[in-house]
């Protein structure tokens, strides 16, 4: 069992030859034929563990060897537990793998979408800090009019006030003329009778 487990050790794909070549049924002899057939065809373990098709297959030759597992030698029973632990921890690890690398580009997805969601959010921002730099500018600008408009105002409010007063002495001056051409006219009357009666 030790030169067995130090071949397992130094070279595995030949202790399996040794095994199997020491295994009497055909049955089971097949399935570590197979086992053996599948494990040469895959380029590495990645590819083993990771090829949906051979993971069936290697899984369903584990199951049909455990079936038979009385009829097995015990070495080869133990390098069958060995071989059989080793592909079970790695096809955990591997969907573990699997599952973190799909986590991982779920969170690249996420943060692509946040980061095109940020820069649209931004040049919103940037749209709308320019449309509000533009509307306060508009606002200042018509601000300046209306003080403009008001100042106009209050100057136009002031002449016509002036004009009002001008007015007002105007009326007093005419009103002051008129009746000194009252009595005007009352002294020429008078004159005029004067001169008629010494004629």
């Amino acid at each position: 069992m030790e030169d067995i487990n130090k071949q397992i050790e130094e070279d595995p794909l030949l202790a399996f030859v040794k095994l199997l070549t020491e295994v009497q049924s055909y049955s089971i002899r097949t399935l570590l034929q197979e086992l053996k057939t599948l494990m040469d065809s895959s380029s590495d373990l990645d590819h083993l563990v990771s090829n949906h098709e051979s993971k069936l297959k290697l899984i369903s030759l584990f199951h049909e060897l455990n079936q038979h597992r009385r009829l097995l030698p015990s070495d080869v029973k133990e390098f069958v537990e060995i071989v059989q632990n080793f592909f079970n921890v790695n096809i955990i690890r591997q969907d573990t793998s699997q599952q973190v690398l799909k986590k991982h580009n779920q969170l690249l997805d996420s943060k692509t979408d946040l980061m095109n969601k940020l820069r649209s959010a931004k040049s919103s921002q940037t749209q709308i800090d320019s449309e509000s730099s533009t509307a306060n500018g508009q606002i200042h600008k018509l601000s300046l009019q209306i003080d403009d408009i008001v100042k106009q105002r209050d100057d136009l409010k002031s002449a016509v006030n002036k004009c009002d007063v001008q007015k007002e002495k105007l009326m007093a001056k005419c009103t002051e003329w008129a009746q000194q051409s009252k009595e005007l006219i009352s002294d020429c009357d008078s004159l005029v009778l004067v001169e008629k009666c010494h004629v």
